[in-house]
């Protein structure tokens, strides 16, 4: 009788003991599961930003070892830019057209930049010149405050598809249109009336200090 009953008590405590240690399976794997979807919410929160910053990091490396190799000049404002000089006058054939295909290139290649129309502002002429260190005519391309060239230069690059490269860091998703002036780059002068000129004492016309030759001003969001 007394064995029948220490064999019961065994029994007991063996059921007992292996529903604990069902419990703490059952524990463990909730707190594992639970671990590993903790883990795995921080990872698909973190990687997007993760990955944007070591590409932007990875397209900056690449643009400064290309860059190396041109000519350092120093372009106001295009310390982080893209600087095209150009001209919107048609007097010289060749030279519209070749400011044509570089301003189609840059376009294709969806790159935002500073543009510099010598024609309509004669401090944009005289700059390109002290650049260049001579009385060069557009087109003439600036990155990061590097000289890349004119035409010639800017197409052969397109070519063996080192263009692409050095825009890489400048491309944007769409292109935007300036509030204030539509991608114009310039404004009628508010004062002059775009006429370059204003009424003095004694009915005297003197030279408007605010607006360029042409009686416009630059704007001011976009230049």
């Amino acid at each position: 009788m007394m064995d029948m009953k220490e064999r019961m008590v065994k029994k007991l405590k063996l059921i007992t003991s292996l529903g604990n240690l069902k419990q703490a399976i059952a524990l463990h794997k909730s707190n594992l599961d639970h671990t590993i979807f903790h883990q795995i919410d921080e990872k698909e929160c973190l990687t997007p930003t993760t990955i944007e910053v070591s590409e932007d990091k990875r397209l900056q490396q690449n643009l400064d070892e290309l860059l190396w190799a041109f000519e350092e000049k120093c372009v106001a404002g295009g310390q982080d830019s893209v600087v095209f000089f150009t001209t919107s006058l048609r007097g010289v054939r060749k030279t519209f057209e070749d400011c044509r295909r570089v301003r189609f290139l840059l376009e294709n290649h969806k790159a935002s930049f500073r543009e510099r129309d010598v024609s309509m502002d004669c401090e944009y002429k005289e700059e390109m010149w002290r650049l260049l260190g001579e009385q060069v005519t557009p087109p003439r391309l600036f990155i990061k405050c590097k000289y890349i060239g004119g035409a010639d230069e800017v197409v052969s690059l397109n070519e063996n598809e080192k263009l692409k490269k050095l825009l890489e860091v400048f491309s944007s998703a769409k292109s935007r249109q300036c509030e204030m002036c539509e991608n114009e780059r310039f404004l009628i002068c508010s004062k002059c009336n775009g006429r370059s000129r204003v009424v003095a004492e004694h009915e005297t016309w003197k030279r408007c200090i605010e607006s360029n030759e042409n009686g416009l001003v630059k704007c001011a969001l976009c230049t």
